[in-house]
């Protein structure tokens, strides 16, 4: 017999039960050293604390338990297009359901993203490193997955994390709430990255219910950059989860801006940032420089460095 679960203890009885929710928030922390806005309290939430290292473990979790529900997994491998992260987390989250998982990549995938995949027992396809077909690297991977699906369908289910209502349900029912609670209602700005969008346009959902003045801000790559987890949208397949209604501004951040914000957030804030989470911080922060702003903001970081050594190593010039 189990003890039960205790989120005020750390108590749990399944590592599922670990990822964040509104019973056991992932924390924000306050940044303050890098804001230059004295009138803004700018505050990170750290998705990195989630169990299998990352935002995309709610979005794996909430996935898989669309598919259970709709009666779409059982007897069925999973497969997926992935950069990383969500293919971390459905793996995970598949080998404990006893159910395969087979993951699409660029070919660009970092070394400890595809060790982890493997090592949580998915197998790794990866585009081709000379493929001429012009498309984005993912949108060669959603289309390899599309492919294998589309060969035997009573084989394979793709959850589709880009068009899939469950991705920004997942925000919608746990992000978003729990920013509201943690700033006591308090929060004003909102910051995301454009990836699958499911992040950006459900936490976005959820606080411009709950108040139409907080605005959110999306923040996205120029083209032709090399930020991991983020889209550009005008070069690559639109995600049908993204909802422009629901998103106040844009801001567009390069390499150079998130590898310097990467550099200041690790030197001045012990922040374990990975790219993403460095390109986000590096829009809010140039958000928040700009004359008028005030008031509580969040921005997420949506993972840690730990899975992007190979890219710290790059910009700490070692």
């Amino acid at each position: 017999m189990g003890l039960g679960n205790d989120s005020h203890l750390a108590r749990y009885e399944n590592i599922l039960d670990m990822c964040g929710d509104t019973a056991h928030p992932t924390p924000i922390v306050r940044l303050r050293r890098v804001c230059p806005n004295p009138d803004v309290s700018l505050y990170a939430k750290l998705e990195w604390v989630n169990p299998f290292g990352s935002i995309k473990d709610r979005t794996a979790k909430w996935l898989l338990a669309g598919l259970v529900e709709r009666g779409e997994l059982e007897g069925k491998t999973v497969v997926e297009a992935t950069s990383g992260n969500t293919g971390i987390a459905l793996a995970a989250i598949a080998q404990l359901m006893g159910t395969r998982m087979v993951a699409t990549a660029p070919h660009a995938l970092s070394p400890e993203k595809t060790a982890l995949l493997r090592a949580f027992g998915a197998e790794v396809i990866r585009t081709p490193q000379d493929d001429t077909s012009g498309l984005h690297p993912m949108d060669v991977a959603f289309r390899m997955a599309q492919a294998i699906r589309d060969a035997d369908p009573d084989a394979y289910v793709m959850p589709n994390q880009y068009d899939n209502v469950d991705n920004a349900r997942a925000h919608y029912e746990s992000t978003g709430p729990e920013i509201l609670a943690q700033t006591e209602g308090r929060v004003r700005y909102f910051f995301a990255g454009f990836g699958t969008c499911g992040t950006l346009v459900g936490t976005s959902r959820f606080l411009k219910e709950q108040d139409p003045s907080i605005v959110t801000v999306g923040i996205q790559p120029v083209r032709g950059h090399h930020i991991s987890g983020l889209k550009n949208m005008e070069e690559t397949a639109v995600p049908a989860n993204l909802d422009m209604s629901v998103i106040d501004e844009v801001v567009w951040v390069d390499d150079d801006m998130t590898d310097e914000a990467a550099r200041r957030l690790y030197r001045e804030e012990a922040l374990m940032v990975g790219p993403s989470a460095a390109a986000i911080m590096a829009g809010a922060l140039k958000y928040l420089g700009e004359p008028g702003r005030a008031g509580v903001a969040v921005a997420i970081a949506p993972d840690s460095g730990q899975k992007a050594t190979t890219y710290l190593n790059e910009i700490l010039g070692e």
